[in-house]
């Protein structure tokens, strides 16, 4: 599957749909089929993982478990985007493609719509400025 695919030059803090809300959560945008996602690590009961949201809706993709090793090795931005490249990035073009790009988007505007009116418009999505630049 060919796809367009283009990561953010910064990192961002993301509002991810969440039962109680929108939570922001910092993590890098990339785009696939223009599509915007949003990919986060985070730790949940002591355990890592890489979490894929659409950004518009905030709706969580995908929820990948990371080794303590794997982060580590991820321990720049640009080591961080090879992992991703290599380990995250498939999956949600596979994700894509057994949904169809049609009906992939057509579940994005439900679940924004679905969030919009249970929690309210989704506050922006701001960069993250580089300290000491």
């Amino acid at each position: 599957m060919t796809s367009t695919i283009k990561i953010s030059e910064k990192d961002k803090v993301f509002q991810i749909a969440t039962v109680a809300g929108w939570v922001e959560q910092t993590g890098m945008q990339v785009t696939i089929d223009e599509i915007n996602f949003a990919i986060c690590v985070f730790n949940k009961k002591n355990k890592d993982f890489i979490q894929v949201s659409e950004v518009e809706s905030g709706a969580k993709l995908l929820s990948i478990p990371i080794s303590v090793i794997d982060i580590f090795i991820s321990d720049t931005r640009d080591k961080a985007i090879e992992y991703y490249k290599d380990n995250v990035i498939p999956l949600i073009q596979k994700k894509i493609k057994a949904n169809g790009l049609d009906k992939f988007r057509k579940e994005v505007e439900k679940a924004k719509k679905y969030m919009v009116e249970t929690h309210g418009e989704r506050p922006d999505i701001k960069d993250i400025e580089e300290e000491g630049k």
